[in-house]
């Protein structure tokens, strides 16, 4: 094979081996549809032309309408709409006129009133039930605002009502049309006037309840006013403060001036030695003339005892003389001092100061300390007055608050409840004004059907585009779907852009489907050969007839593919392919076929190349290549042969050598796998640069997942037009759940 391996870019290598991981998403439906396009152009045909059929059958439509006037046009007309009158003092305002249009527009199209008009249409017409007319109106009965036209600006709609009705019957359409317009007028006027007296009766309704409570609110503030004597509670609150603030401050001058005479008297005390009381007394018993009297004479004795006491001894005539007169002095005065003290009720003790004789300084100072006591007597009368006046203010201060509170809540209720009273007072007139108006909208354009000259209804003929759109859609969609199942139900893979979709794995290669046999008769015809074409499994390693041939032999897609493939394998950037297992999920996927062919395009790289034929059940690989098959794996597993001595070199092709499965045993092993079988598995890719294994089919034995898994890579070979999709599933399923090194899919186009 002389042709040069193509290089295949690692880039281009990444993006085969991540193309699987991405959802194929709509490609295979599309491929599934191109591949059935006669029959879904078929199905559509059928559906289209029974469209065209039914549609054939369609009766003539009639359309009627008519036109409603809803708002005044003239400014005259505003002025004298009662509304103008009743709710902006004669002067017109153009939002006040403003139609609810869209909510209007809904409310005649609405159930209710399409179930209003077919009740009265069935009772002129007999002929058809109330459902059915229903269900016409709501499907046909058109009500839209009237615009200027088709090329008039936005926002120029007028203030008409177009309403339209089509139907098969032109007299029902008729009746339908004069019957919406009757209703749509009452509409306007009865119903918007009971409307009004509703309103009306609604506030005369709520009248009674606002003014009984008015006057519950009114009565419930006199009596709060007469309870605590006030017009506002606020002012006479303000009035309270102000008096205790006032009251507060006497006190504290009071205060002032109270211990200021407080301290005046403690210090009188401490220098008289008495007490208020005793100063009192001894205030009283110094202005008594008599006591002062007997008190001077007992100080002249005691003066002349004292003389005499100079001369004479103590018993002497003159001194004990002058003893008595003093004693009957002091006699005297004791007496003068008891009644002065009954008399006056003076509060004294025995031995008190307050007794003894007063000098006039001291004198002074007491009749200081008995002014300041009075004093402060005084201040103390003043202060409780005012204290209690002050306690008596504060506790009727703390009642303010919850009075002011419940006093202003009754005054904003009063003034709501007068507020409200007042607009439905007005409300109402507005609405009795309001209710005398009469101008329901005005029917501008009698229901009537275009007529043609003859004076006959002009219909419009049936549309089929519809139905024939139907018909195309729907075959389309059933052509589609038809598609889809018919495919699903043959379970096989109709292109090779399928597999990599279907089984979410990268697709190696497309082997194309083998030519050689076609070229090799070309050749033979050519040089008038007459001897027959060799099998195509053994061309590959026969001579050709002469180099031409030759060349244009090797130059085949089909044995080009397998070049594409080895050079796949050798630049995988994540790992080195030197153990390979082939293999299928069915017989005739041309597995052994693939494992060769791939063998002869990597020895003919320069590749040492062992082909392992394991499938001993089957074997194929030994009649292809045309080498011996009286020894090989069977003798190697079960004889303990040397593999050595049993592989062979491929006749014409350099560095190709196989081990063929070898003559059966009596006794051929049932399991692949083995003890044996593992040390060949991990001795023979020392020994050859790749090995190829070509296994039973995938399901045919449980021991190829053991195999599998000791593998640098597998290749599962997919026949185009042949294997059940169901079948490679469940295979690539199985592979990856015990994470077995799967490369991809090797699509074949055997057929």
């Amino acid at each position: 094979m002389n042709a040069p391996l193509p290089y295949l870019p690692e880039e281009e290598l990444e993006e085969v081996e991540s193309s699987s991981k991405k959802s194929p998403g709509f490609r295979p439906y599309v491929r599934t549809f191109l591949r059935k396009a006669w029959l879904i152009a078929g199905i559509t045909s059928l559906t289209t032309f029974a469209g065209w059929m039914v549609s054939a059958n369609d009766p003539y439509t009639y359309t009627g309408s008519f036109y409603l006037l809803v708002e005044p046009i003239t400014s005259s007309a505003k002025l004298t709409n009662p509304t103008t009158l009743a709710r902006t003092g004669g002067v017109p305002d153009e939002a006040l006129f403003e139609l609810d249009y869209p909510t209007n527009l809904v409310f005649l199209t609405s159930p209710g009133m399409t179930f209003q008009i077919a009740q009265d249409v069935h009772k002129k017409q007999l002929n058809r039930p109330v459902p059915a007319i229903w269900k016409d109106l709501r499907d046909n009965l058109k009500v839209n605002r009237a615009s200027l036209g088709e090329n008039a600006r936005r926002g120029s709609e007028t203030k008409i009502f177009a309403v339209s009705y089509t139907g098969e019957n032109p007299q029902e359409v008729q009746e339908i049309l004069a019957t919406a317009a009757d209703i749509f007028v009452k509409y306007s006027g009865e119903d918007r006037e009971t409307n009004i007296k509703a309103g009306v009766k609604f506030i005369d309704n709520q009248l009674p309840n606002l003014q009984e409570r008015l006057a519950t609110l009114k009565s419930r503030q006199e009596k709060l006013r007469q309870q605590y004597e006030l017009i506002d509670p606020l002012t006479k609150n303000s009035e309270v403060l102000t008096q205790v603030s006032g009251l507060k401050e006497q006190i504290f001058s009071l205060d002032t001036q109270f211990k200021s005479l407080q301290t005046l008297a403690s210090s009188l005390q401490k220098q008289l030695n008495l007490s208020p009381d005793e100063a009192f007394a001894a205030s009283t018993l110094s202005q008594d003339p008599d006591r002062l009297a007997l008190m001077a004479q007992i100080q002249e004795i005691d003066r002349q005892i004292a003389v005499n006491s100079a001369t004479f001894t103590n018993k002497s005539h003159q001194v004990q003389s002058l003893q008595d007169q003093k004693q009957n002095l002091l006699e005297l005065l004791n007496q003068k001092t008891q009644a002065i003290i009954t008399k006056k009720s003076l509060v004294i003790a025995p031995n008190s100061a307050a007794l003894e004789y007063q000098e006039p300084t001291r004198l002074q100072m007491i009749q200081q300390l008995v002014e300041t006591t009075n004093q402060i007597k005084v201040i103390e009368n003043q202060r409780k007055p005012l204290i209690e006046a002050q306690q008596q203010l504060e506790r009727q201060s703390k009642r303010y608050p919850k009075l002011i509170n419940e006093y202003s809540d009754v005054q904003r209720q009063i003034q709501l409840t007068e507020e409200l009273l007042n607009k439905l007072l007005l409300q109402r007139e507005t609405l009795k004004v309001e209710s005398a108006q009469d101008l329901p909208w005005q029917l501008i354009s009698k229901p009537q059907i275009p007529l043609d000259e003859d004076g006959k209804p002009i219909g419009e003929p049936p549309s089929r585009k519809k139905k024939i759109a139907a018909g195309v859609g729907g075959g389309l969609f059933i052509g589609m779907a038809a598609a889809i199942i018919w495919e699903k139900r043959r379970n096989i893979f109709f292109s090779s852009e399928d597999v990599p979709d279907i089984l979410s794995i990268p697709l190696m290669i497309n082997i194309p489907k083998d030519d050689r046999s076609q070229i090799v008769e070309a050749i033979a015809l050519e040089s008038n050969a007459s001897k027959e074409t060799p099998e195509l499994e053994a061309t590959h390693q026969k001579e050709p007839l002469n180099s031409d041939a030759s060349d244009e032999f090797y130059d085949s897609p089909f044995l080009l593919a397998f070049d594409d493939l080895y050079a796949k394998l050798s630049l995988l950037p994540s790992k080195t392919i030197r153990s390979l297992l082939i293999t299928s999920v069915e017989s005739k996927d041309g597995q052994s076929t693939v494992a060769m062919n791939l063998a002869i395009s990597a020895a003919t790289a320069g590749q040492r190349v062992l082909l392992v034929d394991v499938n001993w059940h089957k074997p194929q690989l030994h009649t292809l290549l045309e080498v011996s098959n009286d020894a090989g794996l069977c003798q190697v597993i079960n004889e303990d042969i040397s593999p050595k001595e049993v592989i062979q070199s491929v006749p014409n092709t350099e560095n190709l050598f196989i081990l063929t499965t070898g003559k059966a045993t009596p006794h051929p092993p049932k399991r692949l796998w083995s003890a044996r079988m593992q040390y060949l598995i991990e001795e023979l890719p020392m020994l050859y640069d790749l090995v190829i294994y070509d296994v039973p089919h995938f399901f045919d034995n449980p021991d190829i997942k053991f195999l599998g898994s000791k593998m640098d890579g597998i290749l599962m070979v997919v026949t185009v037009q042949k294997t059940p999709q169901s079948l490679a599933k469940k295979a690539i399923k199985d592979i990856e759940t015990l994470n077995l090194p799967i490369l991809g899919a090797v699509a074949n186009n055997i057929i």
